[in-house]
């Protein structure tokens, strides 16, 4: 937890820049997802803590997920990492997703990420009505749940 305590001190000092058009990213949910959104791209930037965290909503592996991404074939960008620690790398298998080696934050543009976490199935830990309020969930699986 330290970790990412340290993580968020750094990033919230840091104006962090958009990759494509150099405007100023905002806290932002993406997907049910807190990040860093572009308001006129439309992109969204998760830091790798960040990525980290989607493991307790879906069916997801953070290390496997970037394992993925440093073994594919990518090209280095002209577009500069939002916490300005290097040079994204566009990820040619995964249309509109680049990363950067150096602080594994991942760039994802227009609608990029909804459908990488299509991917993923929800999870449901043995959830039954009278769980929800206690379980760890998403707002929109909470959500979802109740309309059902």
């Amino acid at each position: 937890m330290r970790n990412i305590y340290n993580e968020l001190l750094c990033i919230k000092e840091l104006i962090l820049k958009c990759p494509v058009d150099g405007s100023t990213l905002h806290a932002d949910q993406a997907e049910a997802h807190t990040g860093y959104g572009c308001k006129s791209c439309k992109g969204s930037w998760l830091p790798k803590s960040y990525i980290d965290s989607i493991q307790y909503t879906k069916e997801f592996e953070p290390q496997k997920f970037f394992n993925t991404l440093s073994n594919s074939v990518h090209a280095t960008s002209n577009s500069r990492c939002p916490v300005n620690c290097g040079v994204l790398s566009a990820i040619t298998d995964f249309n509109g997703i680049s990363y950067c080696p150096s602080c594994l934050g991942v760039w994802f543009e227009p609608k990029a990420l909804k459908k990488m976490l299509e991917n993923y199935q929800t999870k449901r830990e043995n959830l039954v009505v009278a769980d929800i309020p206690s379980a760890t969930i998403g707002v929109f699986d909470l959500l979802a749940a109740l309309l059902k």
